[in-house]
């Protein structure tokens, strides 16, 4: 073989740790050290890496289920949940229990072309499915639930609030022709936002997203006499329509 890069599907190294966890175009995975040692690990599938933890997940009866795992191979989020979203401000996973599909149905394919579908743009708009059913939570790398696994969608603020959306409003995915990308968006519902803290508890009530959020600070200060910093995570918040 003249490349035998090509043996490989995968790999991930740590420079810092002088560890590597590489998959083989067979499935095969494993993990290594600068000593060679080399050990298999039950894995079906590595799928990114960052800050020396390894998302990935295992196919068990016929479904994905995913975990955490350190470049060591060690893990430290088991594979349990039906989905886990990449690495959020190097402490947070988003989770989500329930049917972890994209699939077409005529209610949210309608609602893409009357509030989503752009007649003009230039590269063409495409409808991809709906969020099969499920609901969404909130850990950190040590697998503590942060917010519990009952919202159809959750928006992380900045490092200690999310914003939570209640009852069973369609998520949609499709792509964005003009931007060249895949976009979800969230139709409706009411939120509510939910400070992250094992020691307070302050959550607004449910309402409409911008109010809830607006609202939030006045409720934060009422519990604590202190100002909250203004929110910072715009590259987490859903597409709303």
């Amino acid at each position: 073989m003249d490349n035998p890069l090509e043996l490989y599907q995968t790999i991930f190294l740590s420079e810092k740790l002088k560890k590597a966890v590489f998959q083989y175009k067979d499935g095969r995975v494993y993990t290594a050290d600068e000593y060679n040692d080399i050990k298999e690990l039950s894995i079906s599938k590595i799928v990114d890496y960052s800050h020396e933890m390894i998302r990935f997940y295992n196919i068990i009866d016929d479904k994905k289920k995913w975990g955490v795992m350190l470049i060591t191979g060690l893990q430290i989020i088991p594979p349990v949940y039906d989905y886990i979203s990449p690495l959020i401000d190097e402490k947070y996973f988003k989770i989500f229990v329930g049917d972890y599909i994209w699939k077409y149905d005529d209610e949210s394919n309608e609602l893409f072309y009357e509030f989503l579908w752009d007649s003009g743009s230039w590269n063409g708009d495409e409808y991809k499915g709906r969020l099969g059913k499920g609901k969404w939570g909130l850990i950190n790398r040590e697998n503590q639930i942060l917010v519990p696994v009952e919202y159809q969608w959750i928006d992380v603020l900045d490092q200690n609030t999310v914003c939570c959306n209640v009852g069973d409003t369609p998520i949609i995915k499709w792509y964005h022709g003009d931007n060249k990308k895949d976009v979800v968006s969230i139709g409706g519902g009411l939120w509510k936002v939910i400070y992250l803290s094992r020691f307070l508890s302050i959550e607004t009530e449910p309402g409409l997203y911008y109010e809830v959020i607006e609202k939030f600070p006045e409720i934060y200060k009422k519990h604590t006499t202190h100002d909250y910093n203004i929110f910072s995570y715009e590259s987490q918040k859903i597409h709303k329509f």
